[in-house]
């Protein structure tokens, strides 16, 4: 495992108690990923999909909802855990695994969809990634990635930092900021998307990993930003694009 990847792992295992889903922001947000999922996934052949960095299965939910076998890969055995938990919740059976997305343990031609949403940002090495989803993909396969500008500017924003966790630990009792920040002010410099990355950074990786047909869609489609709104901050700038093999 890359030697930055337990520290990752770390994070997240501990930010799964935490996470929360879509219908958590707002019950229209989760609709509307449905509807966008179903119409993104209609004219597949295919059944078989693969959501990588799940988290807590948000978008392993919707797929396995239009009709598709589902597996859902995360890092953090956590996140994992809780994805099964929710799943559950909703009588869905999908196959959670703990796995890299960097290092997919699946044979060459598997799957018909992958997906991947909020995951880019976060990985040492986006290239090896999206040539690694490429290889487990059917050719004429779909992807569907999604992922914004997050202005991760850790060191330009400690005051900010400050006020933020002072106001999370006196409001909700928690410390997400400072835990964020601890974890990943080592790690940033060794993240290429680390303050989060634009429709056209994603293109270019997509371009450099052999894949077809790149199609941005616009944000539009949602009536209600997907990342849902915090009152103070400016929202990051969302994409959405699918490629196919």
């Amino acid at each position: 495992m890359d030697k930055l990847k337990p520290a990752i792992k770390k994070y997240w295992n501990w930010r799964s108690a935490s996470f929360g889903c879509d219908a958590d922001k707002s019950i229209a947000i989760a609709q509307q990923w449905q509807r966008v999922v179903d119409g993104l996934v209609a004219d597949v052949t295919g059944k078989r999909a693969l959501d990588i960095g799940t988290g807590t299965g948000q978008l392993a939910i919707y797929l396995a909802r239009a009709g598709f076998s589902v597996t859902a890969v995360d890092l953090s055995e956590k996140m994992i855990t809780k994805a099964g938990e929710y799943a559950q919740t909703h009588h869905l059976d999908i196959d959670f695994q703990v796995q890299d997305a960097e290092r997919l343990s699946f044979a060459e031609n598997t799957f018909d969809v992958v997906v991947a949403r909020n995951l880019l940002w976060t990985l040492p090495h986006p290239d090896r990634a999206l040539t690694e989803w490429r290889r487990v993909m059917k050719p004429g396969g779909r992807l569907i990635v999604s992922d914004g500008l997050w202005y991760n500017t850790t060191w330009k924003r400690i005051h900010r930092l400050v006020l933020k966790t002072l106001m999370d630990y006196c409001l909700k009792r928690r410390c997400t900021g400072l835990r964020f920040f601890w974890t990943y002010a080592s790690l940033q410099k060794k993240l290429p998307f680390y303050e989060g990355i634009s429709l056209d950074g994603a293109v270019e990786l997509l371009q450099a990993a052999r894949f077809k047909t790149i199609q941005p869609h616009p944000a539009s489609c949602f009536a209600i930003h997907p990342y849902g709104k915090t009152p103070g901050k400016r929202p990051a700038v969302f994409f959405l694009a699918t490629a196919t093999r």
